[in-house]
């Protein structure tokens, strides 16, 4: 297969950083700007000395993002509405430092935030970097990819945050905020989108409130609903794979009584399904055989299956928020309820070889209450106080097969023995918490925070796993439902890949963190934080073989940040710098590779902790709005991992001084726009934004550019741009966009499957998107 070598992938990515820089002008952090600016810029043609204050509740009360004694991105309503971001949840960390959320088409985003994430995407297995929905967790990762729209703004909070955010957010938190009903709506709050691009991508996007009954009732409906054709041409069926359909609906209701007490009720319903794959596969050989003498395809826009690809997804939940004012405090409860359903089936080797095919049906649920009471006024002491209690349950039933030949349309030529396996479990976890955050400000420039955590969580597991007992043996009754209408024989419990298990862990966690801050001017703020954070353990429900079959300790990260936040001419211009570093210990990691004791010697997949690892890296953020109309932005993330101390266990290598996945050394992102006033006629925006990041690794092992150069991607850029006129009225915005300006090749993700002792000479691939076009129209009412 050919690919760019990585010195010409290296050269173009230079030329075209050097390119955005000289363009753009060094102003630094990709989106924040602008997200500032939909707070701090919502009108772009504001004088540059009257920007407009960004107020967050990352600390869990409003605050302007200057005075927050940590690092926060704050991306406003704007960027999703007329900037187009937000058609899965995963693009916000595109827009961070440091940060970063491959995904595949809308599914389960693997956030990354400074190094720190989750290898294992399964579904029971929660992710450092914790999700909130109106302030309401979610544990399944699979359920936070969904589209963002109708927003007041999300806050990406960087490093641990495990006092007023909860368990599992090592990483950091990402905080959706709806937009929320409203008795006293102004102008322009409703609105409608019609979008439409590349691949026939049809979006219809509205939200709309309306008071009841004046200072006592309110109501919000909000809705996205998607339909994009497929992108890849499947060469074996002939089809347009990748296609994806994605609808939400949102209702909120809003209630009041009297002056002191406040009801919002939220629900949502979400519909997503995809048809047809989006992996290929690379081959390693000079001749671009893969395997059984085939050749994949060297077109990043063709895949070649003959397994059914689909998934078929059903999301619904909501949340319940009381809060009472008694003056000296407030009281707040929030109830929240998550159900996640779905049903998928794909082609497990990637080629038209009957090889392997799978099948899941898997189903989450959670609900969880959290009481809050936050004292109010202005006075030195401020002070929250908290219980927290969350429940999930998690079932899942997936299969696997290699059907004999002939019976479904395949490639001829496999080598690969007839097969079945079988995998149920049934996953519960319950957990409990008292949490408290003091800030006392000695002087009116000295403040010190501390906060802690106190969490119980138990966590129960009943696993089982099946397969034939030879290849003879393995037969069917209807290979069209090949997953539920196995005929044919299984091994011994306790063999190859039969087995089962009953696990149960209690741990008791304590999570905590110190902030000493220093006003030493008016605009300028200095501090630092000490925080301990704690992600919960589990057991990796993917074990293919008994060995694999473990249950994985908790891990634990002491972060140590100081930051400098600071405003310049009146806030025309912000200027953020953050250093920091991270010791890691108890890392909870994911092993891939060939296991010989595997079914067949199949690639699999298991979890264990890594004894010791830590993280050095720094972030500097700046916006600029140097005269009335033009709004820069940039960031620069710096980075450095490692894995002090790390055995595979059950007899594996030593991968000590191995880097973390998905940890590129370099993220930098610049963003310029400006708006040119054309009196009564309206207004016209140019806007241009770009963000490089060096290489990264996709796997811990094997880290080799060499070799294995498609487990891996080199540095590269992708840069958007715009063009959008807005109405005399600010009515009406029509947009013309092109994403991928300069249609970079890259890897957005891979799978290993080398294997020299079953003739296999490549590994899988997913190529991101090339360049992309776009129109759309905003009305507001």
């Amino acid at each position: 297969m050919k690919f760019k070598s990585e010195h010409r992938t290296r050269k173009k990515t230079a030329w075209l950083v050097a390119a955005s820089l000289a363009a753009l002008v060094p102003a630094a952090h990709a989106e924040e700007g602008e997200a500032r600016g939909d707070t701090a810029a919502a009108d772009p043609a504001d004088d540059a000395a009257d920007p407009v204050e960004i107020v967050v509740t990352a600390g869990k009360r409003e605050q302007s993002i200057q005075d927050v004694p940590t690092a926060i991105t704050a991306l406003g309503e704007d960027v999703f509405t007329l900037r187009g971001v937000g058609r899965s949840a995963s693009e916000v960390l595109a827009l961070v430092p440091n940060a970063s959320a491959g995904t595949q088409q809308h599914g389960r985003p693997r956030w990354w935030i400074r190094g720190v994430g989750a290898g294992q995407q399964q579904i029971d297995l929660a992710n450092p970097v914790g999700f909130y929905l109106d302030e309401v967790y979610i544990s399944n990762a699979s359920a936070t990819g969904l589209p963002l729209f109708d927003l007041e703004r999300v806050e990406v909070l960087r490093g641990p945050q495990g006092t007023l955010w909860g368990k599992n957010t090592t990483g950091g938190a990402i905080a959706v905020v709806t937009k929320k009903p409203s008795f006293s709506p102004t102008g322009n709050e409703n609105y409608v989108k019609l979008d439409y691009g590349s691949y026939d991508d049809k979006i219809v996007q509205a939200g709309v409130g309306f008071v009841i009954a004046p200072d006592a009732l309110a109501a919000r409906i909000s809705g996205h609903i998607e339909n994009r054709d497929g992108r890849y041409t499947n060469l074996f069926t002939g089809d347009k794979d990748n296609a994806v359909e994605d609808s939400v609906i949102r209702g909120q209701l809003l209630a009041r009584a009297g002056g002191n007490f406040e009801a919002l009720l939220g629900v949502h319903y979400r519909k997503y399904k995809t048809t047809g794959g989006y992996w290929t596969i690379g081959s390693y050989r000079a001749d671009g055989i893969y395997r059984n003498g085939y050749a994949p395809p060297t077109d990043r826009d063709a895949v070649n299956t003959n397994a059914d690809e689909f998934s078929d997804t059903e999301q619904y939940g909501g949340s319940l928020k009381l809060d009472w004012d008694f003056g000296a405090a407030t009281l707040t409860s929030i109830t929240g309820y998550e159900r996640y359903e779905v049903t998928s089936g794909g082609d497990s080797d990637y080629t038209p070889l009957e090889i392997a095919r799978n099948h899941t049906e898997a189903r989450s649920e959670q609900w969880s209450q959290e009481l809050r009471l936050a004292s109010n006024g202005s006075g030195r002491l401020k002070w929250i106080v908290g219980l927290y209690y969350f429940n999930e349950k998690i079932d899942s039933d997936a299969a696997t097969a290699t059907l004999p030949d002939g019976t479904v349309p395949a490639q001829p030529g496999d080598t690969a023995p007839n097969a079945f396996s079988r995998t149920l479990y049934d996953h519960r976890a319950e957990s409990g918490a008292a949490f408290a955050n003091l800030g006392y400000d000695f002087t009116d420039t000295l403040n010190l925070t501390v906060g802690a955590r106190f969490t119980r969580e138990t966590k129960t597991l009943d696993f089982s796993r099946i397969a034939n007992a030879s290849a003879a043996g393995a037969t069917w009754s209807n290979y069209a439902r090949w997953w539920d209408s196995y005929t044919g024989t299984f091994g011994p419990a306790g063999t190859g890949g039969n087995f089962s298990g009953s696990l149960k862990r209690t741990w008791d966690n304590f999570t905590y963190d110190v902030t000493p801050s220093w006003r030493i001017a008016p605009d300028h703020l200095l501090y630092f934080k000490y925080a301990h954070g704690v992600k919960s353990g589990g057991f990796n429900t993917a074990a293919q073989v008994l060995a694999a079959l473990q249950v994985v300790e908790p891990e634990k990260l002491d972060a140590f940040e100081i930051g400098y936040k600071s405003s310049w001419f009146d806030g025309a211009l912000t200027f953020n710098a953050t250093a920091f570093h991270y010791q890691y210990d108890n890392v909870q990691i994911n092993v891939v590779g060939p296991n010989p004791g595997a079914v067949a010697g199949t690639t699999t997949s298991y979890l264990q902790n890594a004894e010791e690892a830590h993280v050095n890296g720094a972030e500097f953020e700046l916006t600029a709005r140097p005269v009335k109309g033009l709004a820069l932005n940039a960031a620069l993330g710096l980075l450095d991992t490692k894995y002090d101390k790390l055995q595979v266990v059950n007899g594996g290598a030593n991968l000590s001084g191995a880097e973390f996945v998905r940890a590129p050394h370099v993220t930098l992102n610049l963003g310029a726009s400006y708006e040119f006033e054309l009196g009564s006629s309206g207004s016209l925006q140019l806007g241009a934004d770009a963000r490089y990041q060096s290489h990264q690794y996709y796997y811990i092992t094997p880290q080799d550019r060499v070799n294995r150069f498609l487990l891996n991607q080199p540095g590269y850029t992708l840069a958007n741009a715009r063009v959008a006129y807005t109405t005399p009225d600010d009515r009406f915005t029509f947009t013309v966009y092109v994403s991928n300006l300069f249609d970079e090749a890259y890897r957005n993700h891979a799978l290993p499957q080398f294997n020299a002792a079953n003739g296999v000479s490549g590994d899988t691939i997913q190529w991101g998107d090339p360049r992309t076009w776009g129109a759309s129209l905003v009305a507001r009412f």
